[in-house]
């Protein structure tokens, strides 16, 4: 099964825990709760523990450990925190050129929300990035779409949300939503607008949300396409679509 926990406030900031003792509390009693202590737990890190690039693979061939590979070439990415002093997590993206997703958090944070799940007594099998984990939600409704067509995927937050626009299942943009609703939609409306104009290919557009949105009626006008609202599928689904777990220091 599938839980969203919104984490209480000042125990968190920016993915990085503040409160882990609390914090494991809470998964604790969830999973106590619903009959989940023998679960085992995929757990995606909050908005914000990591960072993301789109990466053109700058080797000819995908060796067996990129990871490490990535590491060496250690290319300027302009992250908070350097390759060789974090956590990594690489996906391939469908296409035709060798083209990766980066997402990176830093080892302090990863290995104390691993401290966070066993204080709450529970199995944590995998960590991933919510970037990774949003990206393989839409990847299999989204790899065939035409050229043309730009996606626009609205996750709504407490406090705003993010907007991802995509070319077939390919992120080409990412940008944080304010919370008032005409300024999300001049927002998300500019956004648009900025990539259109360096991308005029851009015929169509398509509009998603991963949850209900109280100004997904104006954006609908704005835009004049009917917005679809995602269903959620349980986090085992997006496992079995290739989301892997972030890669632990050896």
């Amino acid at each position: 099964m599938s839980i969203d926990l919104p984490l209480p406030p000042l125990t968190c900031l920016d993915g990085q825990p503040l409160e882990k003792e609390p914090l494991g509390d809470l998964i604790g009693d969830l999973m106590v709760r619903d009959g989940l202590l023998d679960a085992v737990v995929l757990a995606s890190l909050p908005e914000g523990a990591a960072e993301w690039r789109v990466i053109d693979w700058p080797l000819e061939a995908i060796p067996d450990d990129p990871i490490e590979a990535l590491r060496t070439i250690n290319p300027a990415l302009s992250f908070a925190v350097p390759l060789t002093e974090a956590t990594i997590d690489l996906q391939p993206l469908p296409g035709a050129n060798p083209r990766m997703l980066l997402a990176v958090a830093s080892r302090k944070l990863v290995d104390d929300w691993i401290e966070v799940f066993n204080l709450a007594g529970v199995q944590l099998e995998r960590l991933a990035p919510a970037q990774s984990c949003r990206l393989a939600a839409v990847n299999a409704l989204l790899e065939h779409a035409a050229e043309d067509v730009l996606t626009l995927l609205i996750h709504p937050l407490p406090g705003g949300g993010r907007l991802l626009l995509l070319r077939r299942a390919e992120p080409v943009f990412d940008w944080p939503l304010p919370e008032e609703d005409d300024q999300l939609v001049r927002e998300v409306t500019r956004c648009v607008a900025f990539y259109r104009r360096r991308h005029p290919s851009v015929h169509r557009l398509r509009l998603l949300f991963s949850a209900p949105l109280a100004s997904q009626d104006h954006l609908q006008d704005a835009f004049g396409v009917r917005a679809e609202l995602l269903t959620p599928q349980p986090f085992g689904s997006l496992v079995l679509q290739g989301l892997a777990m972030v890669e632990r220091v050896r």
